[in-house]
Protein backbone atom coordinates (compact mmCIF):
# COMPACT_ATOMS: atom_id res chain seq x y z
CA UNK A 1 0.00 0.00 0.00
CA UNK A 2 1.42 3.23 -0.85
CA UNK A 3 0.92 6.03 1.97
CA UNK A 4 0.73 9.51 0.87
CA UNK A 5 3.38 12.12 1.58
CA UNK A 6 1.28 14.21 3.57
CA UNK A 7 0.91 10.91 5.94
CA UNK A 8 4.43 9.87 5.68
CA UNK A 9 5.72 12.86 7.58
CA UNK A 10 3.19 12.85 10.17
CA UNK A 11 5.08 9.64 10.65
CA UNK A 12 7.84 10.78 10.79
CA UNK A 13 7.00 13.16 13.33
CA UNK A 14 5.42 10.40 15.69
CA UNK A 15 8.92 8.67 15.40
CA UNK A 16 11.02 11.47 16.44
CA UNK A 17 9.10 12.55 19.33
CA UNK A 18 9.45 8.82 21.11
CA UNK A 19 13.35 8.00 21.96
CA UNK A 20 12.56 4.50 21.78
CA UNK A 21 10.25 4.30 19.04
CA UNK A 22 13.47 6.04 17.23
CA UNK A 23 16.02 3.44 18.62
CA UNK A 24 13.66 0.65 17.88
CA UNK A 25 13.70 1.79 13.96
CA UNK A 26 17.37 1.88 13.86
CA UNK A 27 18.02 -0.97 15.61
CA UNK A 28 15.17 -2.69 12.58
CA UNK A 29 18.14 -0.95 10.41
CA UNK A 30 15.34 2.05 9.31
CA UNK A 31 17.48 5.05 8.88
CA UNK A 32 16.26 8.16 9.28
CA UNK A 33 17.99 11.57 7.77
CA UNK A 34 18.61 14.09 10.49
CA UNK A 35 15.75 16.30 9.46
CA UNK A 36 13.20 14.35 11.10
CA UNK A 37 14.90 13.94 14.52
CA UNK A 38 17.09 16.81 16.89
CA UNK A 39 19.75 18.44 15.43
CA UNK A 40 22.94 17.32 16.75
CA UNK A 41 25.13 20.23 17.33
CA UNK A 42 23.65 23.69 17.88
CA UNK A 43 22.92 25.77 14.97
CA UNK A 44 24.84 29.05 14.55
CA UNK A 45 23.13 31.76 15.68
CA UNK A 46 21.50 33.55 12.97
CA UNK A 47 23.78 37.14 11.60
CA UNK A 48 27.14 35.53 13.02
CA UNK A 49 28.11 34.11 9.55
CA UNK A 50 27.78 35.20 6.19
CA UNK A 51 26.14 32.48 3.40
CA UNK A 52 28.19 33.39 0.28
CA UNK A 53 26.34 34.04 -3.06
CA UNK A 54 26.08 30.71 -4.94
CA UNK A 55 24.66 31.17 -8.16
CA UNK A 56 21.50 33.28 -9.87
CA UNK A 57 18.41 31.85 -9.75
CA UNK A 58 16.74 30.13 -12.95
CA UNK A 59 13.29 31.27 -13.79
CA UNK A 60 10.43 29.08 -16.30
CA UNK A 61 6.93 28.67 -16.99
CA UNK A 62 5.38 26.76 -14.67
CA UNK A 63 1.31 26.25 -14.10
CA UNK A 64 -0.48 27.21 -10.50
CA UNK A 65 -3.10 25.00 -8.56
CA UNK A 66 -5.68 27.56 -10.21
CA UNK A 67 -4.45 26.92 -13.78
CA UNK A 68 -3.00 29.88 -14.19
CA UNK A 69 0.64 30.32 -15.98
CA UNK A 70 3.51 31.79 -13.52
CA UNK A 71 6.73 32.50 -14.30
CA UNK A 72 9.36 30.56 -11.21
CA UNK A 73 11.51 34.00 -11.72
CA UNK A 74 8.38 36.26 -10.36
CA UNK A 75 8.56 34.05 -7.28
CA UNK A 76 12.11 34.12 -6.51
CA UNK A 77 13.00 38.00 -5.91
CA UNK A 78 11.50 40.03 -2.99
CA UNK A 79 11.84 38.00 -0.16
CA UNK A 80 14.19 35.16 0.46
CA UNK A 81 12.58 32.14 -0.66
CA UNK A 82 12.99 28.19 0.00
CA UNK A 83 12.59 26.04 -2.79
CA UNK A 84 12.30 22.81 -3.31
CA UNK A 85 11.73 19.88 -6.39
CA UNK A 86 9.14 16.77 -5.43
CA UNK A 87 6.53 14.35 -6.44
CA UNK A 88 3.23 14.03 -4.55
CA UNK A 89 3.31 10.62 -4.48
CA UNK A 90 6.74 9.81 -2.97
CA UNK A 91 6.69 6.95 -0.54
CA UNK A 92 10.83 7.44 0.40
CA UNK A 93 10.43 8.77 3.91
CA UNK A 94 13.92 10.07 3.51
CA UNK A 95 12.68 12.07 0.16
CA UNK A 96 9.95 14.41 -0.82
CA UNK A 97 8.28 13.63 2.68
CA UNK A 98 11.41 14.55 4.31
CA UNK A 99 11.67 18.17 1.95
CA UNK A 100 7.70 18.95 2.70
CA UNK A 101 8.07 18.17 6.37
CA UNK A 102 11.18 20.44 7.05
CA UNK A 103 9.75 23.43 5.35
CA UNK A 104 6.38 23.19 7.02
CA UNK A 105 8.10 23.37 10.59
CA UNK A 106 10.08 26.43 9.32
CA UNK A 107 6.96 27.39 7.85
CA UNK A 108 5.25 26.54 11.84
CA UNK A 109 8.13 28.69 13.84
CA UNK A 110 8.41 31.62 11.60
CA UNK A 111 4.81 31.98 11.91
CA UNK A 112 5.42 32.96 15.38
CA UNK A 113 6.74 35.98 14.14
CA UNK A 114 5.00 37.39 11.90
CA UNK A 115 6.70 40.43 10.85
CA UNK A 116 9.50 38.03 9.70
CA UNK A 117 7.16 35.60 7.88
CA UNK A 118 5.96 38.43 5.40
CA UNK A 119 9.35 38.46 4.65
CA UNK A 120 9.75 34.38 3.89
CA UNK A 121 8.26 32.56 0.84
CA UNK A 122 8.04 28.82 0.13
CA UNK A 123 7.84 27.46 -3.63
CA UNK A 124 7.32 23.57 -4.26
CA UNK A 125 7.25 22.02 -7.80
CA UNK A 126 6.75 18.78 -8.96
CA UNK A 127 8.30 17.43 -11.65
CA UNK A 128 5.56 14.85 -12.18
CA UNK A 129 3.19 16.84 -14.59
CA UNK A 130 1.45 13.69 -15.71
CA UNK A 131 0.25 12.99 -11.97
CA UNK A 132 0.83 16.19 -10.52
CA UNK A 133 -1.91 18.16 -12.39
CA UNK A 134 -2.94 21.72 -10.85
CA UNK A 135 -6.25 19.56 -9.14
CA UNK A 136 -4.25 17.12 -7.61
CA UNK A 137 -1.58 20.22 -6.65
CA UNK A 138 -4.48 22.20 -5.04
CA UNK A 139 -5.60 19.19 -2.96
CA UNK A 140 -1.50 18.33 -1.78
CA UNK A 141 -1.76 21.81 -0.81
CA UNK A 142 -4.48 22.13 1.57
CA UNK A 143 -3.22 18.64 3.06
CA UNK A 144 0.14 20.42 3.55
CA UNK A 145 -0.16 23.94 4.11
CA UNK A 146 -3.58 24.74 5.14
CA UNK A 147 -3.86 26.92 8.13
CA UNK A 148 -0.11 27.83 7.87
CA UNK A 149 -0.62 31.38 6.86
CA UNK A 150 2.18 31.90 5.21
CA UNK A 151 3.19 32.88 1.21
CA UNK A 152 3.23 29.08 0.11
CA UNK A 153 3.06 28.38 -3.78
CA UNK A 154 2.40 24.75 -5.24
CA UNK A 155 3.37 24.58 -8.51
CA UNK A 156 3.43 22.07 -11.87
CA UNK A 157 4.38 22.10 -15.37
CA UNK A 158 2.12 21.40 -18.41
CA UNK A 159 4.85 18.46 -19.31
CA UNK A 160 8.28 16.72 -18.63
CA UNK A 161 8.88 18.72 -21.70
CA UNK A 162 8.10 21.91 -20.22
CA UNK A 163 10.01 21.24 -16.79
CA UNK A 164 13.24 19.63 -18.12
CA UNK A 165 14.74 22.97 -18.59
CA UNK A 166 14.24 23.81 -14.81
CA UNK A 167 15.40 20.67 -13.65
CA UNK A 168 18.29 21.22 -15.53
CA UNK A 169 19.57 24.61 -14.33
CA UNK A 170 18.67 23.38 -11.01
CA UNK A 171 20.82 20.11 -11.19
CA UNK A 172 17.61 18.19 -10.57
CA UNK A 173 18.33 14.77 -11.94
CA UNK A 174 14.94 13.24 -12.73
CA UNK A 175 15.07 9.55 -13.77
CA UNK A 176 11.57 8.14 -14.29
CA UNK A 177 10.72 4.53 -12.98
CA UNK A 178 7.32 3.15 -15.10
CA UNK A 179 7.71 -0.15 -13.89
CA UNK A 180 5.97 0.23 -10.71
CA UNK A 181 2.67 -1.68 -10.23
CA UNK A 182 0.51 0.64 -10.24
CA UNK A 183 1.39 2.15 -13.40
CA UNK A 184 2.31 5.98 -11.99
CA UNK A 185 5.79 5.22 -12.27
CA UNK A 186 8.10 6.50 -9.11
CA UNK A 187 11.24 8.80 -9.58
CA UNK A 188 14.89 8.60 -8.54
CA UNK A 189 16.41 12.06 -8.15
CA UNK A 190 19.02 13.77 -5.69
CA UNK A 191 16.87 15.71 -2.61
CA UNK A 192 17.96 19.38 -2.54
CA UNK A 193 16.27 22.75 -1.30
CA UNK A 194 17.07 25.83 -2.42
CA UNK A 195 17.56 29.30 -0.24
CA UNK A 196 17.40 32.16 -2.50
CA UNK A 197 17.75 35.29 -1.40
CA UNK A 198 15.67 38.98 -2.45
CA UNK A 199 17.84 39.46 -5.41
CA UNK A 200 17.27 35.64 -6.80
CA UNK A 201 20.71 34.64 -5.63
CA UNK A 202 20.95 30.79 -4.74
CA UNK A 203 22.97 31.38 -1.20
CA UNK A 204 22.61 27.75 0.22
CA UNK A 205 21.83 24.15 -1.32
CA UNK A 206 20.51 21.90 1.65
CA UNK A 207 20.83 17.49 0.70
CA UNK A 208 19.81 14.74 3.03
CA UNK A 209 22.76 15.26 5.24
CA UNK A 210 21.93 18.75 6.79
CA UNK A 211 18.17 19.82 5.73
CA UNK A 212 16.92 20.25 9.02
CA UNK A 213 14.39 23.15 10.03
CA UNK A 214 17.33 24.56 12.98
CA UNK A 215 19.40 25.24 10.03
CA UNK A 216 16.77 25.92 7.87
CA UNK A 217 15.17 28.91 9.92
CA UNK A 218 18.55 30.37 11.10
CA UNK A 219 19.63 30.67 7.49
CA UNK A 220 16.51 32.31 6.82
CA UNK A 221 16.83 34.44 9.17
CA UNK A 222 20.33 35.40 8.59
CA UNK A 223 19.60 36.39 4.98
CA UNK A 224 16.71 38.41 6.61
CA UNK A 225 19.18 40.57 8.60
CA UNK A 226 21.22 41.31 5.96
CA UNK A 227 18.41 43.90 4.51
CA UNK A 228 17.68 45.68 7.96
CA UNK A 229 19.09 48.10 10.19
CA UNK A 230 21.52 47.09 12.64
CA UNK A 231 19.12 47.88 15.19
CA UNK A 232 16.80 46.06 14.22
CA UNK A 233 18.66 43.35 12.92
CA UNK A 234 19.81 42.75 16.64
CA UNK A 235 16.17 42.20 17.62
CA UNK A 236 16.34 38.43 15.31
Amino acid sequence: MRLSSSILWLLGLLIISSPSAAEQSGRQGVYLAPGWGKLSFKAPDPGSYYLPVMQRSTGGKLIATDGQQVDLADLLQDKVTLLSFIYRTCDDVNGCPLSTMVLRTVASRMGKEPDLAEELRLVTVSFDPLNDTPAAMADYEKSIADGIGLDWHFLTSESDEKIEPILEAYEQFVVRDVSSVDGKGKFSHILRVYLIDQRSQIRNIYNLSFLHPDILVNDVKTLMMERLPESLAKRI
